[in-house]
């Protein structure tokens, strides 16, 4: 049997740790990979990406995960060579693998006692290609953790299975919890297992913290005092997120190539938090971003597309940029409160167009009329506000 290495903890934990502590809190939800967002493993996907035990299943650009797809015995013995780091093996265990990618992490695996092969009782083939079942998955977990047997029977849909054993002992450890929640009282062995699922199914079992995602930054930056900093953006719609930290103006204008005024993004005395929308008008590049400021300020940019859709109910502080999804193909109404003292304004974006729905001074509640396609809000406040669809 194939012992972890107590060092594959401390690297897991120093990892993980490491990493949490530098995504920081932006609000929006991408992450690693572009086709996984919303996915109820989305962040399990997230905590074993970053130890390395994925790289996507579109190699060599690696930003697709194919949370969908079924697992094969292949992806699989590579999902387990990475997790533990088991040393190469310079035997070749099977005969059917020669042309695999994945050939090096089989023979791997193999040598470790994690796999049998796929045609007992010669066990002289691997079937990489093969889709991996969720009770032959629980096989792989039982045989690579060495978990105890159980006396419980856990699940109603496995009897006579020959997984079963292994089933029951994956579930006394938690790393499954049934196929069919809340009840979770099925299994389902025959089923294939995912690759979302897989996912879960391994930081589970690894112990590895799931990682909320974060959009992918297209830039970032920081200084203090006056500066003209230049953009080199993608000319499609983008938030930027500022700080300052003064006691005087704080003022951002974006402009194009040739220095020319587009617009005034922020305006305020003091201290800064918040996001602005960039370039949600046709044609309106952003080449440099000039800052006047008596403090320390940063930036930070990133796709609309990546922001975290939301649905009614929204709240939030001060200026903000949301993106919500009630209005993508119907109209309807907003009920809209703000208990600041200053300039209470939103406008609505249909694709490049845009509505003034609210345009008020201090306390404000009301409900207006909102368009078809209003999916970008962005939202100038000073105080608490709230969107109720």
């Amino acid at each position: 049997m194939f012992a972890k290495p107590s060092s594959f903890i401390v690297v897991i934990t120093i990892l993980v740790v490491t990493l949490l502590a530098t995504i920081g809190t932006a609000t929006a939800a991408s992450g690693t990979f572009r086709d996984d967002d919303g996915n109820v493993h989305e962040w399990n996907i997230e905590g074993i990406a970053a130890v390395g035990i994925t790289r996507g299943c579109n190699p060599p650009t690696g930003d697709l995960y194919c949370p969908g797809a079924s697992v094969t015995r292949g992806q699989m013995a590579a999902f387990m060579r990475r997790a533990f780091n088991i040393p190469p093996s310079g035997t070749d265990y099977f005969i059917d693998d020669d042309d695999s990618i994945f050939e090096g992490d089989i023979n791997t695996v193999a040598e470790a006692g994690i796999t049998r092969g796929c045609n007992p009782p010669a066990n002289d083939r691997f079937c990489p290609d093969g889709k991996v079942t969720r009770g032959q998955m629980a096989a792989f977990l039982s045989r690579m953790f060495d978990y105890p047997a159980s006396s419980t029977d856990y699940f109603t849909d496995d009897d006579g299975s020959i997984f079963e054993a292994d089933i029951n002992s994956i579930a006394q450890a938690n790393v499954t919890r049934g196929c069919n929640p809340p009840a979770n009282d099925l299994y389902c062995p025959s089923g294939l297992v995912k690759r979302d699922q897989m996912a879960s199914f391994l930081a589970r079992a690894l112990g590895i913290d799931p990682i909320e995602p974060t959009a992918p930054i297209l830039g970032e930056g920081y200084g203090t005092g006056d500066d003209v900093v230049a953009m080199n953006l993608p000319n499609v719609p983008v938030i930027i997120e500022f700080s300052h930290n003064g006691s005087s103006n704080f003022a951002v204008i974006s402009r194009d190539k040739s220095l020319d005024w587009i617009d005034l993004l922020v305006n305020e005395i003091g201290n800064y938090a918040g996001t602005r929308p960039m370039q949600f008008a046709a044609n309106e590049p952003v080449a440099a971003l000039e800052i006047t400021a008596d403090g320390a300020w940063t930036y930070k940019i990133w796709r609309l597309s990546d922001e975290l859709e939301q649905s009614c109910q929204v709240s939030g502080t001060g200026e903000s940029v949301v993106r919500i999804t009630d209005f993508k193909n119907t109209s309807g109404t907003a009920t809209l409160t703000h208990n600041g003292s200053s300039n209470f304004a939103i406008w609505a974006w249909a694709g490049t167009s845009r509505d003034l729905l609210v345009n008020e001074i201090g306390a404000y509640s009301g409900t207006v009329v909102v368009s078809t396609g209003s999916t970008a809000w962005d939202i100038t406040a000073d105080g608490d506000w709230t969107i109720d669809c």
